[in-house]
């Protein structure tokens, strides 16, 4: 005990005395921590499969509006309209799309 100084030398013997303790205490820290970083990952898993899902879901999808407005002759209205209707299935990837005139 020569070796150890005042306050520190007596927590140093503590510590040897108590050794199950605080084995007990520093691995209920690593097991709090575990759950905890878990139960971070699983929250932040399951997010992102519901928003994954929700998405994937063409019935899910918010109503959006795409509005087009263009000055064009009588004769050139069906070549407009086909192009636009391919622009708005090109734009929305495959959902269903409705075009009003």
């Amino acid at each position: 005990m020569a070796g150890y100084g005042g306050f520190a030398g007596f927590v140093l013997l503590r510590a040897r005395a108590h050794r199950l303790l605080l084995a007990a205490a520093l691995l209920t820290v690593l097991l709090t921590t575990a759950v905890l970083t878990a139960l971070t990952a699983y929250s932040g898993a399951v997010g992102d499969a519901a928003l994954r899902h929700a998405l994937a879901d063409p019935r899910n999808a918010a109503d959006t509006a795409l509005v087009v407005k263009a000055d064009v002759p009588e004769e050139g209205r069906e070549q407009a309209d086909r192009t636009v209707r391919e622009g708005a299935r090109d734009t929305f990837g495959g959902l269903p799309v409705t075009v009003r005139e």
